[in-house]
């Protein structure tokens, strides 16, 4: 019944906000949280999980207050859509407003430049008010007799978390009428976590629903028939071409691996369009993950993911924080060594020979530099140690959200905050494709790199891992250095 048309709507609107804004001041006289919780919230998980200085003596800090200008996060349940889309005949479905899957699919779709499946329940005002948990079933009962996928993935959404929908009873209602398809539940509300929370999860629970399936002994007996296999499970942080790059590495040393998920299906090499997930790891390769002897876990949101294996199968794991870098990289071709029983095949070798002579002609460029990086923690992670190895020193790392791998990032100080946190003198910013206008302000250069790029061509295309593709990164950023600073 108030008014907010004409100058005494604004004049009602204003003094709304005031009053509004009085309360929040004095909320802890009513039991309410106050402006500034969130910090001490932030903080006390911290102490938790005993966040330590880095060797760096980088050091975590929170943001002054919750308020986003610029945000750096994205919600988590667009890293449990990318992951689905590394998995053959997937469809994942975001269980809320028509609007919260546009969106996200429009920014997919401009990142990898590829169709990507992802639908929606399409919930409306009169599903929230009178019940939407119907809605979710019909909707995936719908895609399963119009499109007989392998797997779909139900995402949840802020708006269907926060109404508390029982999404687990909706979908047993549909596995209960003898479809065969696999239906999983991923929980990622928009106010916990970000991308790659979302993904880590997803990955999860496609390995929680392979049961006895992936047990059962062979003819052979045991585990024979996957000798020199191993599983790979990949992070959000790769790109396609990082994926295929992986699947090179790996088989240039005899072993067979199982990518979960593979990522490499978003090279552009899709034909057509389908309303599901085309290429990657069918759901046959995931019951064999099962018998492979070995789990190599990249990135470190993808160790959950890695135990979860171990705790079911009893498959031994090693987890690499990066897959960048000289000293990461011959840490993993040195498990793949000892793994397989052959030596690093003549054309790595070569690589890291010319990888080397690469690092020594940029050095001068790198040395002394103050860069600062915007980026998901496990590509900061990746990131920050390569270029620790280059001489330069990383000033600031601002982070979307606390993730066990504050501690690893190399770098003076962590923030958890977004982009209008990166404040200071830097040399250059390293981020992804929103921060062109923060770099153009502080008259920076910016390397664009994690989600989303969207400004550049070819960025899935581009290696980023290994020896190649550590020298690529050191040539580019070497490039721009010199480029603004020579």
């Amino acid at each position: 019944h108030t008014a907010y048309a004409g100058y005494e709507g604004l004049v009602n609107l204003a003094e709304q906000i005031s009053n509004g804004m009085k309360f929040y001041g004095k909320s802890s006289e009513f039991g309410v949280p106050p402006i500034g919780a969130f910090e001490d919230r932030l903080r006390s998980e911290c102490e938790e999980k005993k966040i330590k200085p880095t060797a760096s003596k980088s050091a975590l800090r929170t943001p002054h207050s919750a308020l986003r200008i610029d945000p750096l996060k994205h919600s988590p349940s667009m890293g449990a859509a990318i992951a689905l889309q590394g998995i053959h005949r997937a469809l994942p479905i975001i269980h809320g407003a028509q609007g919260c899957t546009f969106l996200g699919k429009v920014l997919l779709t401009k990142h990898f430049r590829e169709p990507i499946a992802l639908a929606s329940t399409k919930l409306f005002v009169e599903d929230v008010v009178m019940g939407s948990e119907g809605k979710l079933s019909t909707t995936v009962q719908g895609f399963i007799e119009k499109n007989n996928p392998d797997l779909i993935g139900v995402l949840s959404s802020g708006l269907s978390e926060v109404k508390g929908d029982d999404v687990a009873a909706a979908i047993n209602r549909v596995t209960g009428q003898g479809s065969g398809v696999k239906v999983i539940h991923v929980a990622t509300p928009d106010f916990e976590g970000g991308l790659e929370t979302g993904y880590a999860r997803a990955v999860e629970a496609i390995i929680g629903i392979a049961e006895s399936p992936l047990s059962e002994p062979s003819p052979q007996g045991g585990r024979a028939n996957a000798k020199k296999q191993i599983n790979v499970i990949v992070g959000s942080h790769l790109t396609p071409a990082d994926v295929s790059e992986l699947k090179d590495i790996v088989a240039s040393f005899g072993l067979r691996a199982i990518f979960l998920p593979d990522l490499s299906a978003l090279d552009g090499s899709r034909q057509g369009l389908s309303p599901l997930a085309e290429g990657g790891t069918t759901m046959g390769e995931v019951r064999t993950m099962g018998v492979s002897e070995l789990t190599v876990a990249i990135g470190m949101s993808m160790e959950p993911a890695a135990k979860l294996l171990q705790q079911k199968f009893g498959i031994a794991y090693r987890m690499f924080e990066g897959m960048s870098g000289l000293r990461d990289t011959d840490a993993f071709m040195e498990t793949l060594s000892q793994f397989s029983g052959m030596a690093m095949p003549e054309t790595y070798a070569r690589q890291r020979r010319v990888l080397v002579d690469g690092m020594r002609d940029a050095h001068f460029y790198f040395g002394g530099r103050n860069i600062c990086m915007a980026l998901e923690s496990d590509l900061a992670v990746q990131i920050s140690k390569s270029l620790e190895e280059m001489g330069a020193s990383v000033e600031l790392a601002v982070i979307s959200t606390l993730s066990d791998a504050v501690d690893r990032i190399r770098a003076r100080e962590v923030v958890i905050g977004d982009l209008f946190s990166l404040q200071g003198r830097f040399d250059l910013i390293i981020s992804n494709s929103h921060a062109e206008e923060t770099a153009k302000k502080l008259g920076v250069p910016l390397y664009q790199i994690g989600f989303p790029v969207y400004k550049v061509l070819g960025y899935t295309s581009k290696v980023g891992i290994g020896y190649r593709g550590t020298l690529n990164l050191v040539n580019e950023v070497g490039n721009l250095l010199m480029e603004h600073h020579a």
